[in-house]
This record gives C-alpha cells, sequence and structure tokens, in this order.
C-alpha cells in the first residue's frame, strides 16, 4: 500500500480507537457480565459461563414491572408525540409571516437537558406549592397528586417526555413535508381534492418513510428514559413508575449487583432490538402490499 493510502486511515484511526474503547468494549464487557458472576470482596473478580442471571430474570416480578412500565410510556408517549408532531409539522409548514418565530418556539423545549427538564416540572407538580395545584384551585378544583399516585405518576412522566421531545418528531416531519413535490399536491388540488383527502392519500403516504424513521429513533430513545423518572419520582410510588434502565441502575450501581444489573441491560437491548425489527419488518410488509 503506497503512503497516500495510510493517510486517511491515520486520520480516523484516532476516532476508532475511541469508539472502541467508549463503545464496543463496555458493551461487550456487559454481555460478558450477564453471563457471568462477579464478586468485589478482596479485589474485583469475575466467573463467567452461567446462565444463573437469566433464570433469576425470568422469575423476578419487579423486573416484569419495569418492563410494563417501560412499554406502556414508550407505546403512550411516542403515539402522543407522533400526533402531535404531526398537527406542528402541518402548521408551520405554512408560508406566513412570522412562521419563523413560532418553529423556533416549538424546538426550544428540545434544546434543554433531561435533568434540567426533570426539575423544572418538578417544581411544576409540586403539590403543595406547585403552580399546576394553585391553578387548578383557583378556578374550583381539587388538586392531583400528580407523583405520589401510581396512575397519576406514570402519566404525568408521559406528559413531560411528550413536552420536551414532540419537537423532534416535528422537525422530522417538517423535512419531510417540505421534501413532498408540490406538483403532485397542486394536481389533486385541480382534480378537487379536498384538504383532508390531499393529506390522506397523497402527503401521508409520501411521509411513510420519515414517519418510520420519526418513530423507531424515538422510541429507541423513550425506552431508555431514566433522567426524569429518577429526578420526578425516583421510580415511585413503591415501583408504579420503575422503567427498566432505572431497575438496571439501582441493582447495579446502587446494590451493587452488576451481573444481574447487566443482565437486564442486556435484556432491554435485546427487546428494543426484535421489537425495532419486527415494527419495520411489518411496515416494509404493509408499504410494499400498498405498492403492489
Amino acid at each position: 500500500m503506497s503512503t497516500s493510502r495510510w493517510v486517511p486511515a491515520a486520520f480516523l484511526m484516532p476516532a476508532v480507537v475511541l469508539l472502541l474503547l467508549l463503545a464496543i468494549f463496555p458493551f461487550v464487557f456487559t454481555i460478558m457480565l450477564a453471563f457471568g458472576r462477579v464478586s468485589l470482596v478482596g479485589g474485583l473478580s469475575i466467573d463467567f459461563g452461567t446462565l444463573r442471571n437469566w433464570s433469576v430474570l425470568l422469575a423476578d416480578e419487579r423486573f416484569w414491572n419495569a418492563a410494563r412500565v417501560t412499554v406502556t410510556f414508550v407505546v403512550v408517549a411516542v403515539a402522543i408525540q407522533y400526533v402531535l408532531g404531526m398537527c406542528l409539522a402541518l402548521l408551520v409548514n405554512r408560508r406566513v409571516p412570522g412562521i419563523t418565530a413560532f418553529r423556533v418556539l416549538f424546538i426550544l423545549p428540545m434544546t434543554l437537558t433531561p435533568v434540567a427538564v426533570g426539575y423544572m416540572w418538578r417544581m411544576l407538580f409540586n403539590e403543595s406549592i406547585g403552580p399546576l395545584n394553585d391553578l387548578l384551585s383557583r378556578v374550583g378544583l381539587s388538586g392531583l397528586p400528580w407523583l405520589s399516585q401510581g396512575r397519576y405518576a406514570l402519566a404525568s412522566l408521559i406528559a413531560v417526555d411528550v413536552w420536551h421531545w414532540t419537537p423532534f418528531i416535528m422537525i422530522l416531519l417538517l423535512a419531510g413535508l417540505q421534501a413532498v413535490p408540490q406538483e403532485v399536491v397542486e394536481a389533486a388540488t385541480v382534480d378537487g381534492a379536498t384538504a383532508w383527502q390531499r393529506f390522506r392519500f397523497v402527503v401521508f403516504p409520501l411521509l411513510v418513510p420519515t414517519s418510520l424513521a420519526a418513530i423507531v429513533l424515538r422510541s429507541l430513545e423513550a425506552a431508555k428514559i431514566v433522567d426524569e423518572v429518577y429526578i420526578l419520582t425516583g421510580g415511585g410510588p413503591g415501583t408504579s413508575t420503575e422503567s427498566l434502565t432505572l431497575y438496571a441502575y439501582n441493582v447495579g450501581l446502587q446494590g451493587f449487583n452488576l451481573a444481574y444489573g447487566a443482565t437486564i441491560a442486556i435484556s432491554l437491548f435485546l427487546g428494543v432490538l426484535i421489537l425495532t425489527m419486527v415494527f419495520l419488518l411489518s411496515a416494509w410488509s404493509l408499504t410494499a402490499s400498498r405498492t403492489w
């Protein structure tokens, strides 16, 4: 190989080494922990080659409760975010004066860090001095136990996630809308199609690839939620809002059971991978059948 061919490799090598250190090695090490046993007595020692962690996992009621909470959170939150994101994308995809300012305002929540969002909404949800319950009392309604009762706590977490990440889906769908050929829309208008018919039969089918990307990307991130849950509820009351990521954190880093915590994390990875593949294959089959 000539010297000129080594130059690109030399520039890429630091990034490759950093990727190996920060991503691939921890992932492989986590898989090894999931099939092993860790002892911290007398120094760190790892015993590999056992399926004990997985047998314990299958019988762990707290794990299945965390899985149910995570699935419920992802399905409800992402569905609401997609509907709202689509409505907002259609709203800001108009050529009217001042629309740029509205786009910036709608995107602002996404620019905040999850920790900042968690503390902000924790103050808003405060049942004693929070503005939400104060507003309810001013209109003659009783305050709600936003974070102290299971069903309200999970609904509150979903509302926070919807407020925080709907702009992300809006941006992707807005990009998809702006890529729709205007000639097709204008042709449908000339043919007498109403605004709903143009969206239903012309625009929305063209947005399917963008919609799939938005749903998958947002679902992957929602399945890993931990910041807002930890700050707002800590997984409570009880374990009613404990996600799989938070459960893995509590077991692995708080309880020092590193092997079982790694098992929970790998189970989340496998579950998300399988569900994502099923969703994409189903969507692809549906799209292909409509095309034919």
